[in-house]
């Protein structure tokens, strides 16, 4: 799994915590104070950024088109780009992204999530462990009760991610995922294609 995502972003968690540990030799004598001869808290650097692919910005408002996958009780239908390329990730991940874009530009991932029968503010704060262990200089720019936008540094590249959960029965459980990772420059698109298929996906066939 990503927000490609995933989106992102897939994905363990946990926190890495580095820390320098003084060795004392043997003697006798009073504990006395170390003084410090570098930082106590290690500081990610930044790295030199490479500059993005020089495609088109994602447009807000770009065409969609209805599209079903899952099968059986887990089979949804959603809005998806007109024309992107679709490809399956796993039997419960998908991915869309436009045909022959160079590599750090925009992709969405949709994934069914309602086997991890986990609350929508559970899953968001575990992605929120996961990214902060797996991504680098990681930034959450903003964080609602069922969604992050954030950046993170991959390759040299600043990356853009959204990510939204839905339940749609009721369950007061997260059931899909939807991550959509692009360039700063693909923001305003970015968000606006995950609101919308966001309000239009839904389990069972049948137009979205």
């Amino acid at each position: 799994m990503v927000l490609g995502l995933l989106l992102a972003l897939g994905v363990g968690s946990g926190f890495g915590i580095s820390m320098a540990v003084g060795e004392h030799p043997p003697g006798g004598g009073s504990p006395a104070p170390v003084v410090a001869h570098s930082p106590s808290l290690p500081i990610d650097p930044v790295p030199e950024l490479l500059p993005d692919p020089a495609t088109p910005a994602l447009a807000p408002g770009i065409d969609l088109v209805s599209q079903q996958v899952g099968s059986g009780d887990f089979r949804m239908t959603l809005p998806v780009p007109l024309g992107w390329d679709f490809s399956v990730n796993s039997l419960n991940e998908w991915q869309w992204r436009p045909p022959d874009q160079p590599n750090f530009g925009y992709v969405m991932r949709v994934e069914q999530v309602l086997s991890n029968r986990r609350s929508i503010d559970w899953t968001l704060d575990r992605r929120i462990d996961e990214l902060e262990e797996d991504e680098d200089n990681l930034e959450i720019l903003d964080q609602t009760a069922d969604s992050l936008h954030f950046t993170y540094v991959t390759s040299n590249h600043l990356r853009h991610g959204y990510l939204t959960w839905l339940d749609l029965t009721g369950s007061d459980n997260a059931q899909v995922e939807i991550a959509v990772t692009g360039r700063a420059v693909d923001d305003a698109g970015m968000a606006g294609l995950v609101a919308r298929v966001a309000a239009g996906i839904r389990l069972g066939a049948g137009p979205a």
